[in-house]
């Protein structure tokens, strides 16, 4: 049985041997800057290499695939043509690297140590990325709560992302519940013993992950595909017992959990850099979620005149009558919407929707500012209460006197807000 073990391990048929070197030459072009941007002040080390990338990539977009421009101005989508791009490079890069690794090594019979530290790698790229995410669930700030711009907002008006955010964010509970599965599959990767059993529950959380990503447009499709990959293929190193113990009904060997340096001095130095490289990501994301939670709940609070409001007076004195007379473009209706305090949303008698750049003044209770899609047309408006639940503004538009009266509409009394948790339901209710 040991003259066996040996022979298995020391010898690789070729084609396993060829995939090996894509395998380790393509994880580590793809995860070239982990675990740098994790160091502070490393970012000196990987950032020649990836401007280098990125310039291989624009070139490679405009010189192979005839693309006139790339744009490169980060927009928060992980899904930029510019990542699709570096995607196909390095995967090309390395196709080249394994052809050539083939040619000047063909001598080798088997890279067991590389394979551990592959393993390894991916191991801890994997862990610290989904420890992220998972952190930023359980202190849930991935996903808000409706604003009351959403809550006012028709179905068929919301993009599939926002309607899933949307989802996502009214259920508190089911948000930190994705969270704390994503974070056990990262612990039990971070760790040999539990490796496999991390893997199979992260397969499970990436597979919902990357299933909402397609469905429901979400622009981390390159992202959360790699992440379910490497997973897979974390889980298909323990291939062979997971179908003995599942399909054949047969008893499992023990894998090899032998450390990736088993030298005692070497050993414990790694052991030094995993605890401190895990600690600083745990808590660096910790402590990121918890002001990003603690920014928000204050900015909420700020937002003293957040809310809907229904415009129930309004007149306008225009530079001329037709406009004057133009009831459709009168205001009906107006949200303040606390995630975007900078941001006054405006329905017209005709439907139209407006979105203004605004900027408040709340001492001199006065807002100012523009149309987000003509910064000629401008608002200037002062505000003081009429009563309980009324304001009353005046100012201009556009460079035309207005007056409104506007009165407060509690979203709190909507369904969705109402409609709690029971046990005992009579009938469904599905509305």
């Amino acid at each position: 049985m040991e003259a066996k073990q040996i022979n298995q391990t020391s010898y690789w048929i070729f084609w396993d041997r060829v995939f090996f070197r894509f395998l380790f030459a393509y994880i580590f072009l793809y995860c070239f800057s982990f675990p740098f941007y994790y160091i502070p002040g490393a970012h000196s080390i990987i950032h020649p290499i990836g401007s280098l990338l990125q310039n291989l990539s624009i070139w490679y977009g405009t010189t192979v695939w005839g693309i006139d421009a790339v744009p490169t101005e980060e927009t928060g989508s992980g899904d930029m043509l510019l990542y699709w791009l570096l995607w196909i490079t390095k995967l090309s890069l390395a196709v080249f690297i394994t052809i050539i690794w083939s040619l000047v090594d063909q001598k080798r019979l088997a890279y067991s140590w590389l394979k551990k530290m592959l393993i390894t790698y991916t191991r801890y790229y994997l862990a610290l990325i989904i420890l992220s995410y998972g952190l930023f669930k359980i202190i849930p700030t991935q996903f808000d709560e409706p604003s009351p711009r959403m809550l006012m907002q028709m179905y068929g008006e919301s993009s599939p992302m926002g309607l899933l955010w949307n989802f996502m964010g009214y259920s508190t509970v089911y948000q930190i519940f994705g969270g704390i599965t994503e974070v056990l599959g990262a612990v039990l990767l971070l760790f040999r013993r539990t490796t496999l059993l991390g893997a199979l529950v992260l397969i499970g959380v990436m597979t919902n992950v990357v299933m909402l990503n397609y469905c429901f447009d979400v622009p981390v499709k390159l992202g959360s595909t790699h992440y379910l990959l490497f997973s897979i293929g974390l889980a298909a190193v323990y291939g062979k017992p997971l179908v003995n113990l599942f399909f054949r009904n047969l008893p499992t060997e023990p894998m090899d959990q032998t450390p990736l340096f088993e030298k005692k001095a070497w050993f414990w130095g790694t052991q030094v850099v995993k605890f401190l490289l895990v600690g600083f990501v745990f808590f660096s994301m910790l402590s990121a979620a918890i002001a990003q939670k603690e920014y928000t709940d204050n900015q909420k609070r700020a937002s003293t005149l957040a809310g809907v409001y229904d415009v129930v007076q309004f007149s306008r004195q225009a530079r001329t009558d037709s406009i004057a007379n133009n009831y459709r473009v009168y205001w009906r209706r107006m949200v303040v919407d606390d995630a975007q305090p900078e941001r006054l949303w405006v329905e017209q008698v005709n439907g139209t929707k407006l979105q203004y750049q605004v900027k408040w003044d709340m001492l001199k209770k006065q807002v100012t500012g523009h149309l987000a899609t003509d910064t000629l047309q401008r608002i200037a408006f002062r505000y003081q209460s009429k009563s309980k639940d009324e304001l009353w503004w005046k100012g201009t538009c556009n460079e035309d006197t207005v007056h409104m009266t506007i009165r407060g509409f509690k979203t709190d009394s909507m369904l969705l807000k109402t409609r709690k948790f029971r046990w005992v339901s009579p009938t469904p209710f599905n509305r």
